[in-house]
């Protein structure tokens, strides 16, 4: 059974994967390195930076700073989605603000964070404010999709408000929550990468800043691929979560 398993959903996705890599080597052969470099240039480049030490530096800094971008805008955007979820006030007065936050492009706040409050910070803000959006829309829609019937009983039996939140509103919450929290970590390696690239002088994003100056386009291939890994990586742990709380 296993084996028929692997041959019905691991072998497609494989097989596919082996076409791509031979189109694009054979591609690549017709052209110069620095335009389009083969897999094998890339993943020479890839363990070059691996061996020199600089894609664990430059990474482990890209991580730190899109972990805590994220990290303060799950800290600031769940107790905010509840707010706005459960009074009618806070909603009127804190929702639009935050679909204006949702709308603004990428660029405008960096090129902002840039005047505001100088280099060093712009990476962890720029990851804050194109993630934080997503966990309030995400919480806001678990809140608003409580089962009503739930509600009511809770009311008849006159359970606390504080008890109600914790024991009825979290658990419901929590899958919508899961799913802003897989959709911001896909936005946070992107987000930190391109404030690295204006920036600052260390991390993934000025690693394909550096790359680039120095048309060494495997190279900055190189580093997309790290980035590519990096996301896949975050999207198997919070499957992983989501899977975990599915089976408590």
């Amino acid at each position: 059974m296993k084996n028929s398993t692997f041959l019905n959903r691991g072998l497609p996705p494989l097989f596919g994967l082996a076409v791509l890599l031979a189109a694009w080597q054979l591609v690549a052969g017709f052209y110069n390195p620095v335009v389009l470099p083969s897999p094998v240039d890339v993943l020479r480049a890839l363990a070059d930076l691996a061996v020199g030490g600089q894609l664990w530096e430059q990474g482990r800094l890209s991580i730190i700073r899109g972990l805590a971008g994220f990290a303060l805008a799950v800290a600031c955007g769940l107790p905010l989605g509840l707010l706005i979820g459960l009074n009618p006030f806070v909603a009127g007065l804190f929702r639009p603000l935050v679909v204006v936050l949702q709308v603004i492009p990428l660029v405008s706040w960096l090129l902002l964070a840039l005047i505001w409050i100088g280099f060093s910070k712009v990476p962890v803000f720029v990851v804050f404010v194109t993630t934080f959006p997503l966990i309030v829309i995400n919480t806001i829609q678990g809140v608003w999709s409580v089962d009503r019937q739930l509600l009511q009983m809770a009311a008849v039996f006159r359970i606390t408000k504080s008890r109600v939140i914790r024991e009825v509103y979290l658990p419901q919450v929590a899958p919508y929550l899961m799913a802003g929290i897989s959709a911001a970590m896909g936005t946070t390696w992107k987000a930190v990468a391109m404030a690295e690239l204006f920036s600052v002088q260390k991390g993934i994003g000025a690693g394909m800043a550096v790359a680039r100056m120095n048309l060494n386009t495997a190279a900055l291939l190189a580093w997309t691929l790290f980035l590519v890994c990096l996301g896949l990586l975050a999207d198997w742990l919070v499957a992983q979560l989501m899977l975990g709380k599915r089976k408590m």
